[in-house]
């Protein structure tokens, strides 16, 4: 079932323009067998934090936070501006740039212990769904931080599939400060045999989001950016890709991890059968349980 969150922080974000902001972060702690692992979850284009925390549907637990606490895991889920709980600038102003600092600026500060009230993590790892890795990868790469990189339905690698959107559809809604994808382009995000209906419409109607325009535009230009900086991370990396993901198939896992060229470990882990927005598949628990061994295995905790 989702989760209430034990503690509602606010973490501070500078953007052009719009002065001191706050942006959101919603803490789950361990619920047994804690383990000095927090998990900061970043969530991707039309969601907020409760992709990470969905309802129970049809008698089906969709919440990843639940889960992971369950298995001795801190969990912080944070909205990003302009999202959920987060302060709301104006959209066209917020850049990958504010908001790749402000994500390293908070992992960094979590290192430190009672940077959450009563808390003190061994091992910080920055996770990222769709939109969410893009930013991740992008914060890792320019001000590292995290002690690991968890990348979950994107990639870089650039003979990739390229758009599915029909042209001048995506330019239309990002001339908006908030772009908001329409409900029948995600249905793209399921692999249909693995989803259930209802999920889908839970997803439409409860769950979907407008994004700052700003942050969008910004992401889709740095999956072609020569100079993103894959190269440069330096933790160890777990890339999830799903074998029915249209942004990039799990088919392209080694030539996605080549480009992560100076890190310690990359891991890439191609999940059978399911979709891009893996927490709402009914086998969900595959890419979390992977997830899951990565960072034991990573911890020495296995």
């Amino acid at each position: 079932m989702a989760l209430s969150a034990l503690t509602k922080l606010n973490y501070p974000i500078e953007i052009a323009g719009q002065g001191s902001l706050r942006f959101a972060g919603h803490f789950f702690p361990a619920q047994a067998d804690k383990r000095g692992v927090l998990q900061v979850l970043v969530h991707g284009n039309s969601y907020d934090h409760r992709y990470w925390n969905a309802e129970t549907v049809n008698g089906q637990d969709y919440s990843y936070a639940a889960y992971m606490t369950g298995q001795g895991f801190d969990v912080l889920a944070i909205d990003l501006p302009g999202v959920g709980e987060s302060d709301r600038p104006e959209g066209h102003s917020v850049s990958l740039q504010a908001v790749g600092s402000a994500i390293s600026d908070l992992v960094a500060s979590l290192k430190k212990p009672d940077t959450i009230p009563g808390h003190k993590f061994d091992h910080v790892a920055l996770v990222g769904h769709s939109m969410g890795a893009s930013i991740s990868v992008y914060a890792e790469a320019r001000w590292p931080s995290a002690d690991s990189l968890i990348v979950t339905a994107t990639g870089f690698f650039p003979d990739r599939p390229r758009s599915a959107w029909a042209p001048g559809v995506r330019e239309a809604l990002l001339g908006d400060p908030y772009a908001l994808v329409p409900q029948p382009g995600r249905l793209k995000f399921y692999h249909a045999p693995q989803a259930d209906p209802d999920v889908i419409s839970y997803d439409n109607t409860v769950l979907r989001t407008p994004i700052p325009s700003g942050l969008w535009s910004d992401c889709i230009a740095l999956q072609d950016d020569p100079k993103a900086g894959f190269a440069d991370v330096t933790c160890p990396i777990f890339i999830q890709l799903g074998e029915h993901d249209p942004h990039l198939p799990a088919r392209y896992a080694e030539e996605e991890r080549a480009i992560y060229s100076s890190a310690s470990d990359t891991t890439v882990d191609a999940i059978p059968d399911i979709g891009h927005s893996f927490n709402l598949h009914l086998n969900r628990q595959r890419s979390w349980t992977g997830i899951k061994d990565f960072l034991l295995g990573q911890t020495g905790r296995l």
